[in-house]
């Protein structure tokens, strides 16, 4: 162990002797920091948690999935995008008939009242969509059953409801084989989905059950409107592949929509990972604000042990004096009062990474949320909380080991 580590090791034991003698002001100022990064850190843990059932729910499922649509995810002209020509079933029977692509889905929503007897729901989503509904959305069917190939394509008045529409218009009821009416069109109830468990229905509460899933030819007829686009979504067999069915389906479209060579696709096709760089675009400035916003309680906090560590130095002028005659030289002073203010920052901060794991954790509990243990946050809150006291002690430091020994022996507290 070379002079230097030895010097380090007897400020930082010097450092907790001081702030062992004086308690009451230590635990103040670890207080502080203590605040600012339990905030920090319970945020930060929350939304990590919320992120990555987020990424799981998307990307997690064995299915592969490549959304076609004519409007674009990232936005654009709405108005532009709503004038391109809508798809077509023939262009879903197209898509099918590629390689590696298993299925087909066409999907329409928009919102409709519903009615039975003399009850009303609120306004529903209601969903035009194919037998490959559940697969798409990995929810179950709870009660009776999921509407038939044979139904579908017969254009049967047939409706699969949400669990809230069950519990709002058949209180106490079974709910299979009854009609309701949506819009002024009645529909007979073949099935109730069970109770949605993903994170996007905990966090938007019923308005996630809030929907009935008829066959998309039904919805056509009844339902659309003039200028309705129809989505179309595709199964692929195995990820590999993926890239392959994108080219091949951006391909036949562009031919069969007539787009002429080097014009823009008037489509647009979203996978899991699209939509994940959509999550990312939402949640990463959603972190940063937070982070601004503890950073906030940290400057607070670091003005805080600055005021402390200048008393600090005032009530051991007489001790500064003693040690710079006995030989410490102004570097020693300086490391002495740097590492007095970094020790008491650090362990401020340890107590506000202990304090902000548990209030997340809590939270999550309480709110049947996902906890994560966000190891890259942990290793910076114990950095910045020392650096926040190296920073912030400078100034008393070097105020420290500037004083003339001389006058700080003469001087009296």
């Amino acid at each position: 162990m070379n002079q230097s580590q030895t010097k380090l090791i007897e400020s930082v034991k010097l450092a907790l002797n001081v702030v062992w003698t004086h308690r009451l002001r230590s635990i103040l100022v670890m207080l502080g920091v203590a605040m600012a990064v339990t905030t920090l850190m319970g945020m930060v843990s929350i939304l990590s948690g919320l992120s990555n059932r987020i990424t799981q729910e998307i990307t997690g499922g064995e299915t592969v999935i490549l959304e076609i649509s004519k409007f674009d995810l990232a936005g654009g002209n709405r108005r532009e995008q709503s004038g391109r020509k809508d798809f077509t079933t023939e262009d879903a029977r197209a898509l099918g008939q590629l390689p590696h692509v298993t299925g087909v889905d066409i999907f329409y929503q928009q919102g409709q009242p519903l009615r039975h007897r003399n009850r009303k729901a609120r306004l529903m989503t209601v969903m035009g969509t194919s037998t490959l509904f559940p697969s798409f959305n990995k929810i179950a069917v709870d009660q009776g059953r999921f509407f038939s190939p044979f139904e579908v394509d017969h254009r049967r008045s047939v409706a699969v409801l949400g669990a809230q529409p069950a519990r709002d218009l058949f209180p106490g009821e079974d709910p299979i084989g009854q009609h309701l009416r949506i819009s002024n069109q009645e529909y007979q109830i073949v099935g109730v989905f069970a109770e949605n468990e993903s994170i996007f229905a905990r966090m938007f509460g019923s308005l996630a059950q809030n929907f009935v899933v008829v066959p998309h030819t039904a919805y056509r007829r009844d339902f659309k409107g003039r200028r309705e686009p129809m989505f179309l979504r595709l199964i692929i067999d195995r990820q590999d592949n993926l890239d392959q069915v994108r080219d091949d389906a951006r391909a036949l479209l562009r031919a069969r929509r007539k787009v002429m060579p080097g014009l823009k696709d008037d489509f647009s096709m979203t996978t899991a990972d699209a939509m994940l760089e959509l999550v990312e675009r939402i949640t990463g400035p959603i972190g940063l604000v937070l982070v601004v916003m503890a950073s906030i309680g940290l400057m607070v906090g670091g003005i805080g042990v600055m005021v402390i560590m200048l008393v600090s130095v005032t009530e051991r002028t007489h001790e500064i004096g003693l040690r710079k005659a006995l030989g410490a030289t102004r570097r020693e002073i300086m490391l002495q009062f740097l590492v007095e203010a970094a020790v008491l920052t650090c362990l401020g901060g340890i107590i506000g990474i202990i304090g902000g794991l548990g209030l997340a954790y809590a939270i999550t509990q309480l709110g049947d949320l996902p906890f994560s243990l966000p190891i890259f946050w942990v290793l910076a809150a114990v950095v910045v909380s020392v650096g926040i006291g190296i920073v912030f002690g400078l100034y008393p430091a070097n105020r420290a080991a500037s004083l003339d020994p001389v006058e700080a022996l003469r001087f009296e507290v």
